[in-house]
C-alpha cells in the first residue's frame, strides 16, 4: 500500500527525492574532493624529498616592519658543513642559492632559475639523474663550471637532443653540461624542471658574487629522527651564531612534518566546510520529505479513516507512512550515490583535480539519507496514526 501510494504521484515523489539525491551526491563529492586534495598534497610533499628539513635565514626588520623569513643574510657554507659534521642524526646537507639568469646554447636562449646546490641534492630532494651524472664534491670545492639541466630547460635549449657533453653559456660564462635530471613536475611557484643546477660554490663566487646561502636543505637519517635532527641543527646554529638558548634565533628550521601539518589543517577546514554544506543540503531534502508527507496525510485523511474503521491498527498506519518516507529517502540515496560518483569524475576531469571516491564515504552518505528519511518521516506518520477514525470519515 505504501508503494502504491507513492506510485500514484510519481512526479511529486521524484521531486521529493530530489533534495535527498542532491544532498547525498554533494556529500560524496565533498568528501572525494577533500580526500583527493589531501593525497595530492601528501604526494607533493613526498616529491620534495624524504625526511627533509629546510633551514631558512632570519627575517629582516626595518622600522617595525618585518620582511619575512629569508630576508636576512645569516647562513653560510660553513654552517652547512657544521650541520653535517656535528649533527649525528643528519645524513646529508645541500646549501642552496637561486638567481634568475639568461642561458644560451648556439642561437637559442632562455631565462631560467640558476640553482647552486651541494653534491647531494639529487638524493636529498628526490630528484634523480636521468642522463649523465651530478657534479662531485671535488668539483664543488674547485668551483668547476659544470651544470646539470632540468628536463624543461633541456627541451627549451636542445629539443630532443641529449645535452650531456655540450657547452652552454650562463651570464656569459661557459659551462659544460654533465647531466640531465628526470622530470619531477611543478611545485607551486617553483618548478625544479625549469632550472639549471650548478655547484653552489660556483654560483656564489663565479656567477653572483654572494657570501651567504639562501637556505640549507637537510636530510635526516630516518623519519623517526626528524625531531632529534631538528633539535641538533638548532643547537649547532645557535652555538655558531652566538645565540643563547631561549633567545630569538636568526634562522628557522622548517620540516616536512610542519608543512604536512599546515596543509592538513587547511584541507581539514576545507573538507569540513563543504561537507557541512552538503549535510545542510541533505537536511533540506529531509524537510522536503516531511513537508510532502504532511501534505499526503492531509490529502488522505478520508482513506486513513476508512482503513481504521475496518480494523487497521495504529501501528499499521504508522508503518505505512514510515515505509513511504523510507522508500523516498533510500531510493533518493541510491540515485544520489550515482550522482555523487559521476559528479566526482566530472569535477576531476573539468578541473584536473585528484578526486578519490571511497566506499566509507558512500556508506556514510547513504546511511545518513536513511536516517533523514526515518527522522523526518516519523512525525507525519505519527500524525496519521493518531487520527480519530470518526473525525477522519467526516473529513470533506
Amino acid at each position: 500500500m505504501a508503494l502504491r501510494g507513492l506510485s500514484a504521484n510519481k512526479l511529486r515523489s521524484f521531486l521529493t527525492m530530489l533534495g535527498v539525491i542532491i544532498g547525498v551526491g554533494a556529500v560524496i563529492i565533498a568528501i572525494a574532493i577533500g580526500q583527493g586534495s589531501r593525497e595530492a598534497v601528501a604526494e607533493s610533499i613526498q616529491r620534495l624529498g624524504t625526511n627533509v628539513m629546510t633551514v631558512f635565514p632570519g627575517r629582516q626588520q626595518r622600522g617595525g616592519v618585518s620582511f619575512g623569513w629569508g630576508s636576512q643574510n645569516t647562513l653560510t657554507l660553513e654552517d652547512a658543513r657544521a650541520i653535517l659534521r656535528e649533527c649525528p642524526s643528519v645524513a646529508g646537507v645541500s646549501p642552496q642559492v637561486n638567481r634568475q639568469a639568461q642561458v644560451k646554447y648556439k642561437n637559442r636562449n632562455t631565462t631560467v632559475t640558476i640553482t647552486g646546490t651541494g653534491e647531494r641534492y639529487p638524493s636529498i630532494s628526490n630528484h634523480p639523474v636521468a642522463q649523465g651524472r651530478y657534479f662531485t664534491e671535488a668539483e664543488l670545492k674547485q668551483m668547476k663550471r659544470v651544470a646539470v639541466l632540468g628536463s624543461t630547460t633541456s627541451k627549451d635549449l636542445f629539443d630532443q637532443q641529449s645535452p650531456v657533453g655540450k657547452s652552454i653559456r650562463v651570464q656569459g660564462t661557459t659551462f659544460q653540461v654533465v647531466g640531465l635530471l628526470k622530470e619531477k613536475g611543478g611545485q607551486g611557484f617553483r618548478n625544479p624542471d625549469d632550472m639549471v643546477y650548478v655547484p653552489v660554490t660556483t654560483a656564489m663566487r663565479r656567477l653572483f658574487g654572494m657570501e651567504n646561502v639562501g637556505n640549507i636543505t637537510v636530510q635526516a637519517r630516518s623519519l623517526a629522527l626528524m625531531t632529534r635532527a631538528q633539535d641538533e641543527i638548532d643547537a649547532v646554529l645557535r652555538k655558531r651564531h652566538r645565540i643563547p638558548t631561549g633567545g630569538v634565533a636568526d634562522f628557522i628550521v622548517f620540516s616536512q612534518a610542519d608543512l604536512a601539518e599546515t596543509q592538513n589543517e587547511q584541507q581539514n577546514t576545507f573538507t569540513a566546510l563543504i561537507t557541512y554544506l552538503a549535510i545542510v543540503s541533505l537536511l533540506v531534502g529531509g524537510i522536503g520529505i516531511m513537508n510532502i508527507m504532511l501534505v499526503s496525510v492531509t490529502e488522505r485523511t478520508r482513506e486513513i479513516g476508512i482503513r481504521k474503521a475496518i480494523g487497521a491498527k495504529r501501528r499499521n498506519i504508522l508503518g505505512q507512512f514510515l515505509i513511504e518516507a523510507l522508500v523516498l529517502s533510500l531510493v533518493g540515496g541510491l540515485l544520489g550515490i550515482v550522482f555523487g560518483v559521476v559528479g566526482s569524475r566530472v569535477v576531476a576531469e573539468v578541473n584536473q583535480w585528484k578526486v578519490i571516491v571511497s566506499t566509507p564515504a558512500i556508506i556514510l552518505a547513504y546511511g545518513f539519507s536513511a536516517l533523514v528519511g526515518v527522522f523526518f518521516g516519523f512525525y507525519p506518520a505519527l500524525k496519521a496514526s493518531n487520527l480519530n477514525p470518526i473525525e477522519a470519515l467526516r473529513y470533506e
